[in-house]
């Protein structure tokens, strides 16, 4: 045995050689690598002073969720980073985003290239839970950042303000004003009772919208129309609504924000203002597959009805007649607020064409 290791053993000469053989070897393949990197510098470490960050909360901080997730033209981001890589070297960054029981974490990566500099828009998805709250709460935006292969990261955080679900931001000169269309809510529960109901005041308990068996004459479905708008305001006059003056909200924006009921609260507790009465009279009239307008003046909202798909007719109430006045007065209150307002004055939201631009209704307890 001792002989058969003794073989394949290789003897000291050997060793030496095949030592010195290797040795070459690697100071071959260090110079020929130092003749490569001859005319440039290898990058070094990022100092935590070559990447700086600023953290911004556009609008105050405030946060309205029924205009998160809709792209409004004069809405912001919960919070927006700023980053200057002022390194030599290109750098990856995880950028995550949170708010504490009321969001999800957002992650995205950020490439920033030797001195670039980049601001990202942080807007994590609201959770179900802050399309439950009612009242203007305070929360915390957590940001973090981390350059991805180095221990060097950045973490924030800041107050904000968690706006009701039912708040709407109108923006300036009420450039928002189609996301009413959110509020209307045309397969709620209480808007289907309400429907239901209405089916006692007209012939023969028919609502079939616009469909009218056996004539397409303008005049005819105009009529029919007309019988279905009746005998919904006829069940919620049964329901004696009355006015209410409810329209305050807390924050910075306070002349620029309102509270509107969803349907389901004006038609369970009876009381409404001018804009809660034609969001929920719109809910009935797109449920039964009507097109309802919205209509904004000065100080005011009323509601209307176009006469038949896609009609220039419309119907147009004013509800606040209510609770005793009659559907005749209704018409003439809405045709004397036309007749006084001018043209650049009036803001007409037509639903439909808020739902042709994914405008969805505002689901009742959980996020849209």
């Amino acid at each position: 045995m001792l002989l058969m290791l003794r073989k394949f053993m290789p003897d000291a000469g050997s060793v030496y050689k095949l030592s010195a053989l290797l040795l070459a070897m690697a100071w071959a393949g260090a110079g020929f690598a130092s003749g490569l990197n001859s005319d440039r510098t290898l990058p070094g470490p990022i100092s935590p002073f070559q990447v700086r960050y600023q953290l911004d909360l556009p609008g105050g901080g405030e946060i309205f969720p029924a205009l998160t997730s809709c792209a409004a033209p004069h809405y912001w981001p919960i919070a927006t980073l700023s980053m200057l890589n002022g390194s030599s070297q290109p750098i990856i960054e995880m950028v995550s985003a949170e708010i504490p029981g009321w969001s999800r974490k957002s992650v995205e990566t950020v490439t920033l290239a030797p001195n670039e500099a980049r601001t990202v828009q942080l807007s994590p998805e609201l959770l179900p839970q802050a399309f439950q709250n009612d009242e203007i709460r305070t929360a915390t935006v957590e940001v973090r950042a981390a350059i991805v292969g180095t221990t060097l990261g950045y973490y924030e955080t800041r107050p904000v303000y968690l706006h009701s679900a039912s708040d709407l931001f109108w923006g300036n000169q009420f450039v928002n004003a189609q996301y009413i269309a959110r509020w209307v809510t045309p397969h709620d529960p209480a808007v289907l009772q309400l429907v239901s109901s209405a089916r006692n005041y007209v012939p023969r308990g028919r609502l079939a919208g616009y469909l009218l068996p056996g004539s397409r004459s303008a005049p005819a479905v105009a009529a029919q129309v007309e019988n279905e708008a009746r005998g919904i305001f006829a069940a919620m006059e049964h329901l004696r609504i009355s006015y209410v003056s409810s329209i305050s909200t807390y924050g910075k924006f306070t002349t620029h924000a309102e509270r509107v009921r969803l349907p389901h609260e004006t038609l369970s507790l009876s009381s409404a203002n001018c804009l809660d009465l034609s969001v929920a009279f719109a809910a009935a009239m797109e449920n039964l597959g009507l097109e309802p307008v919205i209509v904004l003046v000065p100080g005011h909202a009323f509601v209307g009805v176009r006469l038949g798909h896609a009609s220039a007719e419309i119907l147009y109430l004013d509800l606040t007649v209510m609770p005793d006045g009659t559907f005749e007065a209704a018409e003439r209150r809405a045709s004397n607020w036309l007749q006084k307002t001018s043209r650049a004055q009036l803001n007409l939201i037509d639903i439909a064409s808020a739902r042709s631009r994914q405008i969805y209704p505002m689901a009742q307890n959980i996020a849209p």
